[in-house]
């Protein structure tokens, strides 16, 4: 159940998996992006940016869905974990070149970049970091009026790579290879997802835990390829930020200023006007050929030839 109290009365059996209704979604607007955001020891729950609530411990969850590849992300800023979440201007969704979208490509290809490069990045490490994007359904919402929430999570090269702990627990990587060799689905069952403690709680680990029930199943295969949830795991320009805000309009202008802008404007097209053409000589007629006038006795000869 969620962490996050309202009422202090359990909800209605007719209302748990009645989800929120269309009256408070409008009202609401548009939120956001749903996203798990593991940092520091603690997972928090962010709504377009804003933090809605968080779990402490170990978080347990479905990946109903993944990025096809691991991705490249490029800051030409250096990383500051106080920084406002803006785009990066280099971004791969395939890990091979840069998107489209990006608004300063480092090079052609990742495997040439410069940025790719160990000594790039702060110490001995590379500029560009790997990225994966998963979506996630919390096993606390199934049975709720949160059921069949999708959350967006963000992992980082040390969530990706690295050595499992013990048997059962990995990196992303190593999970989902983990499960496939020995015969099971990583959208089949509940994983927990908790943090390194050996990187001071900056990455995370997953362990299988159970798999999901008939009912949970018919939840998650519902929302899995839906057009949000395959949004939440394909980079692009807008969802490159990594806050989910909209973007920031511009500040209107003073209304001083406003005016002074429009009287320069309108003193430019009144000038454009009533400028007046140098006047142009026009060129003088021609004076026309005098006809010569035939004598009377050409006149009679030519009659006397035609006869």
């Amino acid at each position: 159940m969620s962490n996050i109290t309202i009422l202090n009365e359990d909800l209605p059996d007719f209302l748990q998996t009645a989800g929120v209704s269309d009256l408070t979604r409008q009202l609401a607007g548009r939120t956001g992006v749903k996203r798990i955001v593991p940092k520091n020891g603690i997972f928090r729950k962010t709504v377009g940016g804003e933090e809605m609530g968080k779990v402490k411990g170990n978080l347990n969850a479905v990946v109903v869905n993944a990025s096809p590849a691991v991705g490249r992300i490029f800051y030409v800023k250096q990383w500051s974990p106080d920084a406002e979440p803006t785009a990066p201007d280099c971004f791969s969704n395939d890990g091979r070149a840069p998107d489209a979208g990006s608004t300063n490509p480092q090079a052609d290809r990742c495997d040439s970049c410069q940025q790719n490069i160990k000594g790039s990045g702060q110490g001995n490490s590379k500029a560009c970091r790997y990225s994966r994007r998963i979506a996630l359904v919390l096993e606390e919402d199934f049975g709720t009026s949160l059921e069949g929430s999708v959350y967006q999570m963000n992992l980082a090269s040390k969530s990706l790579f690295g050595e499992s702990v013990g048997d059962n627990t990995h990196t992303f990587e190593n999970y989902s290879k983990y499960l496939s060799n020995n015969g099971k689905s990583l959208d089949y069952v509940v994983t927990q997802i908790s943090f390194n403690e050996d990187n001071d709680n900056q990455s995370v680990l997953f362990t299988p835990t159970k798999y999901i029930n008939k009912a949970q199943y018919a939840v998650t295969s519902k929302v899995a390829n839906t057009p949000e949830v395959l949004k939440m795991v394909v980079m692009t320009p807008y969802q490159a930020d990594m806050s989910g805000k909209p973007a920031k309009l511009e500040a209107p202008k003073p209304l001083g200023k406003m005016f002074e802008e429009d009287e320069a404007k309108a003193m430019a097209k009144t000038k454009a006007e009533s400028a007046i053409d140098e006047p142009v000589k026009r060129p003088a007629k021609a004076e026309p050929k005098p006809t010569v006038k035939k004598d009377l006795d050409s006149v009679v000869k030519a009659w006397s030839d035609e006869d």
